[in-house]
């Protein structure tokens, strides 16, 4: 860099021991910030810090002493930049400004040779790149969750486990909260090809992540830079399964969009397939029972870049899956179906403060809406095995939900400098809908039946700060409040409350090694449309009590080295 940079740089000795590298990513051609590009700082051959843009283009890295570094900026589609540098003695914060050239992409033979996920050395965050994965084309969004954080393992059923908790994680879809799926479900939410980075939290949440919080899902789409660009994929393989994926793509000027259509369909939806086996444990056959399904997914990215610190996106996500419930081997029929629907749009608005006193603090708005569904039939020969006590007769039992949720988020943060920030915001969402029970004996006759209401609403407040009193030490304070509301019966709604702080400490000794310990009150609401009722014979109402928030005490303490 030049000496005159070098000397016009902020310079705060007695504020941080060690310097900042920042700067900020625009493509050459349009002016446009790439967001989700990778940033690698070396000293000689070694890797002293990654991390990435982000969606104005801007990056920091923290921690640096003295010496020489090299920065490399890269992004598929997009020649590498490599910057050298110095950072002096007076620890002195460094900008690196960089503008990415266009490059058309080679493909060539490819090795994999190493998981592609990166771990934030700071916050111990696991990060998952769409340009640096290589999967299957039959791969979903829960197998990328599954195959990409450490500590989640995948049910017989497809569900996802993340440390012990059951399905109990959150997405955020360019910063804007998805409710989850229908409970027990096995749609999946979007097509993981739509995805430009995933960051997932697995602890030491900060107080602006509530609800189901095992771990926070936070999804970044895209709209790659460039002309209008459309592509075709397909494939096909064993089992019947085949798949087609159309995208379009344009990103000049201030507008962008992207648009994926996907389609996939297999007689192996789950595996494993059933073994049965003799008295000795050979296997003597093996048995797909009720095993095929169809998936197709819809997704739309709109993006307006008024200017390079006010930026307005449109997200719109389509998904229906119709398959055979997997397992049910009763007598050799195998024609129970389920159809799930999920869909959700996200419209959310970002101001970032550019110069002044205090660059770098941002104002987010958004609102979102989301609308599910689930039916369930038995096959028509299916045996009965239902009971109402004290009644014997034995149903079948067929189900029918569907739900609307509506949401509005927002939030502020102030950021002094480096050393101190401030955020705080709101999260409000209301539940409506419906979930019919209906049964049936073994002559097709009526039995008990339900349709009970899901009305209910999550209102959440937080407040969250960050002290860095210099680069070897960090506390992160916040609080939040949730208020819960749900159905205590058919006329009656209950609310649940809780004031939960949030405590973290992160220690950096050196540049190769992080010390996490945290402290957080937890309050899990059991989701409005997750609830599940069905009649009794006896009262032919709702029966059973209704699951109230689980609210929990949770320690966390964690050592990286890099």
């Amino acid at each position: 860099l030049p000496v005159a940079a070098l000397a016009s740089a902020p310079h705060h000795p007695s504020a941080r021991f060690n310097a900042d590298l920042f700067g900020h990513v625009v493509d050459s051609i349009y002016g446009k910030p790439v967001a989700g590009a990778d940033v690698i700082v070396r000293r000689a051959s070694t890797v002293i810090a990654r991390t990435t843009t982000d969606q104005f283009g801007s990056w920091r890295v923290h921690n640096l002493a003295p010496g020489s570094y090299s920065v490399t900026i890269r992004l598929i589609g997009f020649r590498p930049e490599t910057r050298t540098l110095v950072v002096g003695a007076s620890a002195a914060d460094v900008a690196v400004d960089l503008k990415l050239s266009p490059q058309v992409v080679q493909l060539a033979e490819l090795s994999v040779t190493a998981s592609p996920i990166a771990v934030d050395t700071r916050t111990g965050d696991q990060t998952f790149k769409q340009s640096d994965f290589q999967g299957a084309p039959t791969v979903t969004t829960s197998q990328v969750i599954q195959q990409s954080i450490a500590g989640a393992v995948c049910a017989p059923t497809g569900e996802v486990h993340i440390r012990g908790q059951h399905a109990e994680y959150t997405y955020y879809v360019d910063g804007l909260p998805v409710p989850p799926g229908i409970s027990g479900s096995l749609n999946e939410l979007f097509d993981p090809s739509v995805v430009n980075q995933i960051d997932f939290q697995t602890g030491g949440w900060d107080a602006e992540y509530g609800r189901r919080n095992a771990a926070i899902v936070n999804v970044q789409t895209k709209v790659p830079t460039g002309p209008f660009h459309a592509q075709f994929t397909g494939y096909a393989g064993d089992y019947a399964s085949n798949g087609q994926t159309v995208t379009l793509s344009g990103n000049q000027g201030k507008f962008g969009f992207f648009v994926a259509g996907t389609r996939q369909g297999t007689d192996l939806r789950r595996e494993p397939i059933v073994a049965d086996t003799d008295a000795t444990g050979h296997i003597t056959a093996l048995h797909n029972y009720a095993n095929d399904g169809q998936d197709l997914f819809g997704f739309a990215k709109l993006q307006y870049v008024a200017t390079d610190h006010d930026l307005l996106n449109v997200d719109i996500n389509l998904s229906r899956s119709g398959f055979a419930t997997p397992f049910d081997s009763a007598t050799g029929v195998i024609n129970d179906r389920q159809t799930d629907v999920n869909d959700f749009v996200n419209v959310s608005y970002q101001h970032r403060t550019v110069g002044g006193a205090h660059p770098g603090s941002e104002a987010f708005a958004g609102v979102y809406y989301r609308y599910g569904s689930l039916n369930y039939a038995p096959g028509a020969n299916d045996t009965p095995t239902f009971i109402f006590a004290p009644d014997t007769t034995a149903y079948n039992i067929s189900e029918a939900r569907s739900f609307n949720i509506i949401g509005f988020k927002t939030d502020y943060l102030f950021k002094s400098s480096e050393r101190f920030s401030l955020k705080g915001g709101v999260d409000l969402s209301s539940t409506t809908g419906s979930e019919a029970f209906t049964t049936s004996d073994v002559n097709g006759h009526s039995g008990p039946f339900s349709n009970s209401p899901l009305k209910g609403n999550d209102e959440a407040v937080y407040l969250q700060s960050v002290i860095q009193p210099n680069e070897k030490i960090e506390f992160r304070l916040g609080a939040r409040y949730d208020r819960h509301v749900y159905p205590l019966s058919a006329a009656n709604d209950t609310a649940i409350s809780q004031l939960s702080p949030r405590f973290r400490i992160n220690f950096f000794p050196d540049g190769s090694n992080t010390i996490m310990l945290y402290y957080g009150r937890l309050f899990v609401p059991t989701n409005t449309e997750d609830l599940r009722a069905i009649t009794s014979a006896a009262t032919g109402g709702a029966a059973g009590e209704p699951t109230v928030p689980e609210r929990a005490d949770f320690f966390d303490a964690s050592f990286i080295h890099r």
